[in-house]
């Protein structure tokens, strides 16, 4: 237990997440060529996943857009959650297979300012998933995350959550973008009493 004045910080806590995924800018797959038909996000913890569904929108250009809300546990201590992008691709024997495209890192800092129930909308800078070795910026994810454990109950259901596949590296990075406007064609609030804009460092 840290010493009062000492300046260490006390850990996170457990906590129950709703992110919502609302779109991505410019992302491109490995050929060089706009990410278009089957692109999907997977919300990760180190104690759980959850995708959503893929975006069927054969000329989004790089540009996908979702607006759908997942809910992970994010176990106490744990410094961030990755959001990663993929795309639903045929595998050998024709099954779909799926192939990782770009991931960002989003700290907890960056959405725990305020009580319970209040939204961070947030953009973070995506990495390429690093099949290369090479750490190449590749696009913007905007989303809200939400924590909803000992938050006001609230009208409506999230999805739970679904199985998912680990990432192995995200980097973390920020364009402090907000898409808080996103989240009001949703039916949310842009800037409901008390909502955090994020900007995340790291640029």
């Amino acid at each position: 237990m840290a010493r009062k004045g000492s300046g260490t910080a006390m850990p996170a806590p457990a906590m129950t997440l709703e992110v919502t995924v609302v779109s991505a800018e410019g992302v491109r797959v490995a050929s060089g060529r706009p990410l278009c038909r089957g692109a999907y996000v997977v919300v990760h913890t180190a104690s759980s996943s959850a995708p959503t569904r893929a975006d069927a929108d054969a000329d989004c250009h790089g540009f996908p857009y979702w607006a759908e809300a997942v809910r992970v546990a994010l176990p106490a201590g744990a410094p961030a959650l990755d959001v990663e992008i993929c795309r639903t691709r045929a595998g050998s024997g024709g099954r779909p297979a799926a192939e990782p495209v770009a991931a960002a890192r989003v700290p907890v800092e960056d959405f725990t300012v305020g009580p319970p129930g209040h939204l961070h909308c947030l953009s973070y800078r995506l990495f390429d998933s690093g099949r290369s070795g090479v750490r190449r910026r590749n696009g913007i994810v905007n989303l809200t995350v939400r924590r909803i454990d000992g938050a006001p109950p609230a009208q409506g259901k999230a999805p739970p959550p679904l199985a998912g596949k680990a990432v192995d590296a995200a980097g973390p990075s920020g364009s402090g973008v907000s898409c808080c406007a996103a989240a009001a064609g949703l039916g949310k609030p842009a800037a409901p009493a008390g909502a955090v804009m994020g900007y995340p460092v790291g640029c």
